[in-house]
């Protein structure tokens, strides 16, 4: 997947056949992950919905979701991944379990 729009292939910069009333717009998702209780790169996985941080839930959680997590937190992929509170209880909501991907996502909310 692209990591920026201009990665994505195009007309090339101001050539089109377009007017204003063509203008695009876009709802971004309210989807975001980070890191607590580690440093760069390691923590507890936390995932912002409903305006709300909560936690992911081990179970199914394996290689495969640990390497979509990390691509999608800007990394390369996952070295490995810490089940069962390794980094620390969290608290409030549980906004995932069972999450089964299959590798190729570029989101954890695909899975």
């Amino acid at each position: 997947y692209e990591s920026s729009l201009s990665d994505c292939s195009h007309n090339g910069w101001g050539v089109n056949n377009c007017g204003h009333k063509e203008d695009v717009g876009v709802v971004c998702a309210e989807f975001q992950l980070r890191l607590v209780n580690g440093g760069y790169g390691y923590g507890r996985l936390e995932v912002f919905h409903a305006g709300e941080w909560g936690t992911v839930c081990d179970d199914s959680f394996g290689r495969r979701e640990a390497d979509v997590a990390c691509r999608e937190l800007g990394f390369s992929g996952a070295q490995s991944y810490r089940p069962t509170g390794y980094y620390g209880q969290g608290y409030g909501m549980i906004w995932m379990d069972d999450v089964k991907c299959n590798g190729s996502e570029s989101s954890l909310a695909h899975c």
